[in-house]
């Protein structure tokens, strides 16, 4: 179905049906326009939404990139993001960078191309690869992982909060002997996580068992344990600064015959879905993936003048690995 359609059954040119469309820029006389808006809706013709964007009216797409999509948080966040912009008559594309600044490089391309109305993206290090984007002057809102020295809109927690509560939560058990899980030196989340460790830490006078960086997964949790094991004096406590690395922690720490809480206790950060479930259930400060996701939207399409970082708040859910019997 093309224009050219639309055209041949209104009697009219593909000029005239493409002003009727773009209310523009040539006027179209009451009848003619009739005939044409009569034939769109006989063919059921819609316009491509490239067309659209070109003449000004937006394509009402968002692209969003997405460090790790088998992130716990990641993953949900994305959702949310989907769906919030659902409800808005939007539709999102997401890209999987794979902690690839190329790949991630090539998506904010790639979104440029297709002429998005704006960008979401969650980058894989300190340096984000936006700069098409903002050339085309397509706004961008960085999500989770803002650089604290760039002038582009954000939206995240405090990272150095989030680690100072889960924190002082575990020194409010009583337990002296804590160590420290953070994600690697590629992102600003993870120095603020390690930093937001070390406040709690000397606001009650003690020094970390050890300080350890790994991937935020699964298998960077599993990969600490190994290494933590091997201390002169295992932690009686672990401040894991993701769900996803405190659950491979602790499967990892439950393999070799070590009991959570009672042996080794254990808090994060992020309050996924999968956090509940696990067993024992985590401690953890949760992102609220559904806020976040809607001030994102709103700082992308409605509020560009406000403050450049948008703070959104946490909250300590308490769950079993701590120590704590939830009701």
């Amino acid at each position: 179905m093309s224009r050219d359609d639309v055209a041949r059954l209104a009697g009219t040119s593909a000029a005239v049906v493409s002003y009727v469309i773009n209310g523009g820029p040539r006027n179209v006389s009451p009848e003619r326009r009739q005939r044409v808006l009569a034939a769109i809706k006989e063919l059921g013709y819609e316009p491509s939404p490239i067309a659209r964007s070109l003449a000004g009216s937006g394509t009402g797409t968002t692209g969003m990139i997405v460090p790790n999509l088998d992130s716990s948080f990641f993953s949900e966040l994305a959702t949310a993001v989907e769906e919030a912009a659902l409800q808005t008559g939007r539709l999102v594309f997401i890209g999987n960078s794979a902690e690839d600044r190329r790949r991630e490089a090539a998506y904010v391309s790639s979104f440029v191309r297709h002429r998005v109305d704006g960008v979401v993206v969650i980058g894989v290090s300190k340096q984000l690869s936006l700069q098409p984007a903002l050339d085309e002057g397509i706004p961008v809102v960085v999500v989770d992982r803002p650089n604290p020295h760039a002038l582009i809109r954000s939206v995240s927690i405090d990272h150095a909060e989030a680690a100072e509560t889960a924190t002082a939560h575990l020194i409010g058990h009583g337990y002296d002997g804590i160590a420290c899980l953070t994600g690697m030196e590629s992102t600003f989340v993870s120095d603020d996580r390690l930093e937001g460790f070390r406040r709690a830490m000397g606001r009650a006078g003690l020094e970390p068992v050890a300080t350890l960086r790994s991937p935020y997964s699964y298998a960077g949790g599993a990969t600490a344990w190994e290494r933590l094991k091997e201390l002169p004096n295992l932690p009686r406590a672990v401040f894991c600064a993701s769900d996803d690395q405190a659950r491979g922690l602790i499967a990892a720490a439950l393999a070799d015959g070590i009991s959570v809480p009672e042996r080794l206790a254990t808090v994060s950060i992020d309050g996924t879905k999968q956090a509940s479930v696990l067993k024992p259930s985590l401690t953890t400060v949760r992102q609220p993936s559904d806020v976040i996701a809607q001030a994102t939207l709103r700082r992308l399409f409605e509020d560009a003048q406000a403050e450049l970082h948008w703070g959104v708040p946490t909250e300590l859910i308490i769950g079993r690995s701590c120590g704590c019997t939830p009701d």
